[in-house]
């Protein structure tokens, strides 16, 4: 019993931790929040429901979502995001917001409010280990997130795509005095944020109903981003795997108390965390002066 609660909040776990990738990537390139990211996870769980009800295989459905979520992401972030002032951090929240609602509104007019079910064929196939058991879409969820964080990982660390992303994290004018393009690295980083947000949704999909309401998934996959340091990648995935299992477990140990609190009692725990640490700087600062 504990192990299967410990896997379903694995795999829960892992569907937030790409969500907030989503958050860090974009953040650590550019100083910038997309709050439409799990909007993006909902348009993308749609877009694969609809191509495999045009009769296109599931796998096939799922790269053509992460090909359509990337080019979304990165015409938003040349279309308009870069005609904003780099200084204009405000706009671009106010702006994502904004998208998510739009995004929202235009998933109810076409699917309708109702949830529908997202098949896949892996679904019905399970695999035992003891008393462990793994549905197909589980094992789907394992093996999608594991290969993007290691895809992430080698970008990052290991390309020259990479040392690109982190000069314009440490400086946008001198990275773009060495050579670097940063209106190009910066279109790249939010289309990354988009299909990361597409394949979250074409995962969870099997496992869950599909909903236009199912972007508020953000909120918990923003409180995992943070949890760690926001701006930290790895910090991302333990967060999400963290945040995951602890839900599972309050669950399960006590049902009477709903799984969303837990993650909004981490955020607010954190906000209060960095809120206390300002003032006793601040306090610091003064009683030096003084």
């Amino acid at each position: 019993m504990l192990l299967q609660t410990l896997l379903g909040g694995f795999v829960q776990g892992c569907i937030y931790s790409l969500i907030a990738l989503g958050f860090v990537l974009i953040y650590r390139a550019t100083r910038q929040i997309n709050f439409a990211q799990g909007d993006l996870l909902m348009l993308g769980a749609y877009l694969g429901m609809q191509l495999q009800l045009w009769g296109v295989s599931w796998s096939v459905a799922l790269l053509l979502s992460l090909i359509l979520l990337f080019l979304c992401g990165s015409l938003l972030q040349v279309g308009i995001l870069s005609s904003l002032p780099r200084e204009s951090r405000i706009l671009v929240i106010l702006l994502t917001l904004g998208l998510g609602f739009v995004l929202r509104s235009l998933a109810t007019m076409i699917w309708g409010p109702a949830p529908l079910f997202f098949p896949s064929p892996y679904e019905q196939q399970l695999f035992t280990w003891q008393a462990l058991v793994i549905s197909g879409a589980q094992l789907g969820v394992l093996i999608g997130s594991m290969i993007a964080w290691l895809a992430i990982w080698w970008l990052l660390y290991r390309s020259r795509i990479g040392l690109g992303l982190r000069a314009l994290a440490q400086d946008y004018w001198m990275a773009q005095a060495s050579g670097v393009s940063c209106k190009r690295m910066e279109a790249l980083v939010w289309g990354l944020s988009a299909a990361l947000a597409a394949l979250g949704g074409v995962l969870l999909a099997p496992l869950s109903l599909v909903h236009p309401e199912l972007g508020w998934l953000s909120i918990k996959a923003f409180a995992a981003a943070v949890l760690f340091g926001f701006g930290n990648v790895t910090g991302a995935v333990f967060g999400g795997l963290l945040l995951g299992i602890t839900e599972q477990l309050s669950a399960a140990w006590f049902p009477d108390i709903s799984r969303d609190l837990v993650s909004y009692l981490i955020l607010l725990f954190w906000l209060w965390l960095k809120g206390a640490s300002r003032i006793g700087s601040a306090a610091i600062v003064f009683s030096g002066k003084s």
